[in-house]
């Protein structure tokens, strides 16, 4: 066991110190002490990034009184991975293209949309999104004469 330091400034003796660090070496998650190797801790590495395979397409948002239309460039992305999520206020894009890199986009839409009423084009590198535009119930009334 560790020695507990007295309060008249006497640290926990050498050999205390030196089991401590023997068994923090032999942890297996823990890089060995004075071990030259891969860091375990710390930013990840090179290898593990993966970000400059994600890419986030250009996209342009047109709204309108009826419809909001999203074009969004993803060239060389393959028809058979794109996918097209909606839901009544966001629209999220994902696909991939043949070097393996990933394209994603999610648009916070400016105007709630019916989500099943959808229309989607891919041609040429860009897909085209049609959505339509959630209508408000208008109410008239009458004044009393």
């Amino acid at each position: 066991m560790v020695s507990e330091p007295s309060g008249e400034g006497e640290g926990p003796s050498p050999d205390a110190i030196d089991r401590m660090v023997r068994r923090l070496g032999a942890h297996r998650s823990l890089p060995a002490v004075g071990e030259r190797g891969p860091r375990a801790l710390g930013p990840p590495s090179p290898i593990a990034d993966e970000s400059r395979l994600t890419r986030e397409p250009i996209s342009e948002v047109v709204v309108d009184p009826s419809s909001i239309y999203v074009t969004l460039e993803l060239r060389g992305a393959s028809r058979e991975t794109l996918e097209v999520t909606t839901t009544q206020n966001r629209l999220t894009v994902h696909a991939l293209d043949a070097d393996g890199r990933v394209f994603h986009r999610e648009i916070d839409l400016p105007e709630p949309v019916e989500p099943d009423a959808a229309n989607v084009t891919y041609r040429n590198g860009v897909l085209d999104v049609t959505l339509r535009r959630v209508q408000a119930h208008r109410i008239r009334f009458k004044r009393g004469t």
